[in-house]
């Protein structure tokens, strides 16, 4: 090989080794300002979030004062029928059978025994006695309700021929009063009053009759069952909330 040709692969080699360097330089450099594009990039979306959150955290921070009110519509249903002397029944009611407006939720169920209006003497029967009457609210269906409320009232009995009331709440802490209530917005301040599935099922009402007779007045006194009405009246609600007074 003569020296001509060696100094010519000299040559190709050095310039094949700048041709790498540069090479390596360009990818260098493009791999750097990716990097950057992409550190800025993810600046940028940590400080939107960052603010975001100080944001949601000013506004919880910054609770304003809401008056949450209650428009009421009650609807009702009744049952009337003749129970036997020391006679138990249990009388169903369905809770979709009652017709609130569209969009109002079951915020509590008053249910009204009554007995006959008659059963206290009459001019066709002046000895007539008030019969003893016990009613209650069964839990053992699948309705959905505070049950363990204690303001609720689920048994009673009378033997004065006066109507037997009782009241289960359906709707956590619904009682039909206007509150004060302390949000960051009206979204806030309405969403403990937007729960559904409260008051469905079925409510089962027990009630029991024991005639009273006056024994000494022979048949004349003769009384074995009586009449009985039993009034549901359920109360349904839908909440709207303005800003209170600051």
């Amino acid at each position: 090989m003569g020296g001509g040709d060696v100094e010519e692969e000299i040559d190709e080699g050095f310039s094949g080794i700048i041709e790498d360097i540069f090479s390596m330089r360009e990818s260098n450099m493009a791999m750097a300002v990716t990097m950057a594009l992409i550190l800025v990039s993810g600046g940028m979306n940590v400080f939107k979030w960052t603010q975001g959150e100080y944001e949601v955290a000013r506004d919880a921070a910054t609770d304003d004062s809401w008056l949450v009110e209650f428009n009421v519509s009650m609807t009702s249903v009744a049952h009337e029928e003749t129970w036997q002397d020391e006679e138990k029944k249990t009388v169903t009611f369905y809770m979709d059978e009652f017709n609130l407006p569209e969009g109002y939720l079951v915020g509590g169920i008053k249910v009204i025994v009554k007995p006959d209006a008659n059963s206290n003497g009459t001019l066709l029967d002046p000895v007539a006695q008030c019969d003893s009457i016990g009613a209650n609210i069964r839990n053992e269906g699948d309705l959905t309700a505070q049950w363990e409320f204690e303001g609720n009232v689920l048994s009673g009995q009378d033997s004065s021929c006066e109507w037997i009331i009782l009241n289960l709440r359906t709707y956590p802490g619904f009682d039909g009063e206007d509150l004060n209530s302390s949000s960051p917005n009206e979204f806030q301040a309405l969403l403990p009053w937007r729960q559904t599935g409260w008051g469905e099922g079925e409510l089962e009402v027990e009630v029991e009759l024991d005639v009273n007779t006056v024994d000494e007045l022979g048949p004349v006194s003769s009384d074995d069952d009586e009449d009985i009405t039993i009034e549901v009246i359920v109360s349904g609600f839908v909440a709207s909330a303005s800003m209170g007074e600051q």
